[in-house]
């Protein structure tokens, strides 16, 4: 009597929910304008919204397969038909999963990036800083992902960058400086770090040459400089809205030597705010 007691007590208990792992075991894609060599698995899902672009929205990404992750460029889709010719802006990004390296080894992938302007347009349109561009670019990248401990890793990625129209300059029409690329190759590199600290905050730096993911994206041979942090605060709440959410605080210097101008935010305290499904 006392076993069949056991047994039906047993079956009347709730099986106990293995721990959540919120930021310790999300799969980050571009942290801090970082590239990985990591994919979303089949039906993941990830939705970013930078402050910068609202009411707009951002981009998003979705694991097509275990190796394949695109990217949903929404705001040039969208934001397209507000300017001439009101057309939504072609806009592409994949992912292909090369080696997955699990949490001790090294994971390589190639990431490959294009899109086409339809007519000249001022991606940036600053006092220091003006960034026109048209027609099509294309970027490819390797990428590798390096464990060091089971919270640190080390991501490093090379590539080149093809722009068919291009000028960047100080928009300073007194003093003029700067330089429009017509049909030019560019070299691309980056090295980002990685530090998965607790389960609610992960640290995060990346040096760069050449264009970048995120922050002022397709933009060709900048030098850039970000650290920052990623924040989980609700990553153990019931409720899968706030369980899901991420912000990302990111300190951004960039310098364009073209224009001899850069752009300096030191402090990283503006969060860009993203939300992670799992498959």
């Amino acid at each position: 009597m006392i076993a069949a007691a056991s047994i039906a007590h047993a079956q009347d208990t709730p099986p106990v929910e293995p721990p959540k792992r919120g930021l310790l075991t999300d799969t980050l894609l571009h942290p801090l304008d970082g590239f990985t060599a990591y994919t979303l698995k089949q039906g993941e899902f990830i939705y970013a919204q930078s402050p910068l672009t609202l009411p707009l929205p951002s981009w998003a990404w979705v694991g097509v397969t275990d190796w394949l992750t695109a990217e949903i460029d929404l705001l040039p889709l969208l934001g397209g038909f507000l300017v001439e010719p009101h057309l939504p802006v072609p806009s592409f990004n994949f992912r292909f999963r090369l080696r997955d390296g699990g949490v001790h080894g090294i994971s390589l992938a190639a990431e490959t990036m294009v899109q086409h302007e339809w007519l000249p347009t001022n991606q940036e349109d600053s006092p220091d800083l003006r960034v026109t561009r048209d027609g099509t670019q294309w970027w490819g990248r390797m990428n590798a992902s390096l464990p060091i401990t089971d919270r640190f890793r080390v991501h490093v990625s090379v590539g080149a960058t093809f722009a068919e129209d291009i000028e960047i300059t100080n928009n300073d029409e007194m003093n003029p400086v700067g330089k429009h690329y017509r049909n030019t190759w560019f070299p691309d590199a980056s090295v980002s770090l990685d530090v998965r600290w607790k389960p609610w905050i992960s640290l995060h730096a990346t040096g760069s040459i050449g264009t970048t993911f995120v922050y002022s994206d397709n933009q060709p041979n900048k030098r850039q400089l970000t650290y920052g942090y990623r924040l989980a605060p609700f990553y153990n709440s019931s409720h899968s809205f706030l369980r899901t959410m991420r912000f990302e605080f990111p300190a951004i210097i960039q310098y364009h030597p073209e224009s001899k101008t850069g752009y300096r935010w030191y402090v990283p305290i503006i969060p860009y705010v993203y939300w992670q499904w799992g498959g």
